[in-house]
């Protein structure tokens, strides 16, 4: 498609207010005057609204405004229109239709953020963030994704690559010409920067835990005997009744998911019916369900009702908690309650321990920081740190430790410079993965075929 003047519609689909369609590509001029009429064309006047009419052939289709981009000067680097018009559905499709009737072709998904990339306009990891922040759901989400696409992954990989060049020339040196020796201060000074560069890669390294905890969500489970508060505290994560809360032991008979905002940690939440001995056949699909559930997961939360002594199924329920590698937190609920009071075989068995009343909303402040704790322990700020939330990110980083790890190595042991230079290369070549510099065409078709068509 690159090469191609495309469009698509922009804004969802259904009933608005507004529909946009965007034009890119080298005849967006041409198309925008094929089909857009105005007593000043768009063309003559880059950046600024125009109010005209929406024609295909003879017809009139439609009232709107018109906004045409200049190369170099449009979100995809390349001449580009928009044309905002009536949201209805119909409207809608009747002006996309005029638009391919004056010559454009329907966009691929991801289209117009990709032409964006190969035109040098955004980085690889800028366009994942593009596509992440149309897909928020969650304010986390949001502030990740707008962190990213400000640059802040960017900046962080821009320094580490231009210390490495900087090693690289004065390596170069030292190969072109053989007599001009390092001497022990350039080596030195070498090693320092290599070492640097180490501990700032580590350091990013250590964001994947709670970047990927926001993008891609924790696999979490609310489990605990029946009428311990598990749906209760399911609703007030959600922060709406999306389960039935009755004092009939085993309502919750199916697994519930919902993905919810923990703090600045996203949950991919389910509330699971009551562990215990069913003799129901139906509640008893639902018990093996929540343990199978728990087997999954990579956060369990287990209530427990403080109001009373544990009893046997709770007891067993603590015996399959300590065999299990997810992290786990333990919600003591009814905090309320006149006979409240903390077990502490509970919390011998978890990570964490938290007290609360779920009825009430009181403790979940409590609950929200013992899960910063176990996911964001660096307390890394999504709005303005620099974070790696794909795994392709993670590897690169790895393999760019590593090399340069190996360069260092090389350097004190005194092996030649032509080593040092090719492993410092290498590392260089690894770190421009996570950019895009590096990657091969199927990644990048992969990454873009998740997003929306008109994006």
């Amino acid at each position: 498609m690159i090469g191609e003047t495309v469009a698509a519609v922009s804004t969802p689909a259904g009933k608005g207010g507004i529909a946009v369609i965007r034009i890119s590509g080298e005849k967006s001029a041409e198309i925008l005057n094929r089909c857009f009429v105005a007593k000043k064309s768009p063309v003559e006047a880059p950046r600024r609204a125009v109010f005209g009419t929406v024609v295909n052939g003879e017809e009139t289709v439609d009232t709107g405004i018109a906004v045409f981009f200049s190369e170099g000067a449009s979100f995809t680097g390349e001449a580009s229109a928009e044309i905002s018009c009536h949201g209805g559905t119909a409207v809608t499709k009747a002006v996309l239709e005029a638009v391919f009737k004056a010559g454009a072709t329907p966009a691929d998904a991801g289209e117009f953020t990709r032409r964006a990339f190969v035109n040098g306009r955004l980085t690889l990891s800028e366009a994942e963030a593009v596509g992440r922040l149309i897909d928020a759901d969650t304010d986390s989400r949001r502030r990740l994704a707008s962190n990213a696409l400000r640059g802040s992954l960017r900046e962080k990989t821009e320094g580490i690559r231009n210390s490495l060049l900087d090693v690289l020339s004065a390596l170069y040196a030292v190969i072109d010409y053989p007599d001009e020796d390092i001497g022990n201060e350039g080596e030195e000074q070498i090693e320092g920067v290599l070492a640097d560069n180490i501990a700032a890669l580590n350091a990013l390294l250590r964001t994947y835990k709670t970047g990927s905890a926001v993008a891609d969500g924790v696999v979490t489970v609310i489990c605990g005997s029946p009428n311990c508060g598990k749906s209760t505290l399911y609703n007030l994560l959600c922060k709406e009744e999306k389960a039935i809360v009755t004092d009939v032991a085993g309502t919750t008979r199916d697994t519930l998911w919902e993905t919810v905002d923990a703090g600045g940690i996203t949950l991919r939440l389910a509330d699971t019916a009551g562990i215990r001995e069913a003799d129901n056949v139906v509640e008893s699909i639902g018990v093996d369900r929540a343990r199978d559930a728990m087997h999954k997961a990579q956060l369990v939360i287990s209530v427990f009702d403080g109001s009373r002594e544990l009893n046997d199924d709770e007891r067993e329920l603590l015996g399959e908690l300590s065999t299990l590698s997810a992290a786990r937190i333990a919600v003591i609920n009814k905090s309320d309650t006149e006979t409240f009071k903390v077990c502490s075989e509970i919390e011998r068995v978890n990570d964490k321990t938290v007290i609360m009343s779920a009825k009430h909303g009181e403790g979940e402040d409590d609950l929200f920081e013992a899960i910063g704790a176990l996911f964001n322990e660096d307390k890394i700020s999504l709005s303005s740190d620099a974070v790696i939330w794909e795994a392709r990110h993670k590897a690169a980083v790895e393999s760019v430790i590593a090399l340069l790890t190996d360069a260092r190595d090389a350097l004190v042991f005194g092996d030649p410079a032509d080593a040092v230079c090719t492993l410092c290369e290498s590392a260089l070549s690894e770190l421009s993965l996570i950019d895009g510099r590096g990657v091969t065409e199927d990644i990048v078709s992969r990454i873009f075929a998740r997003f929306c068509v008109g994006k």
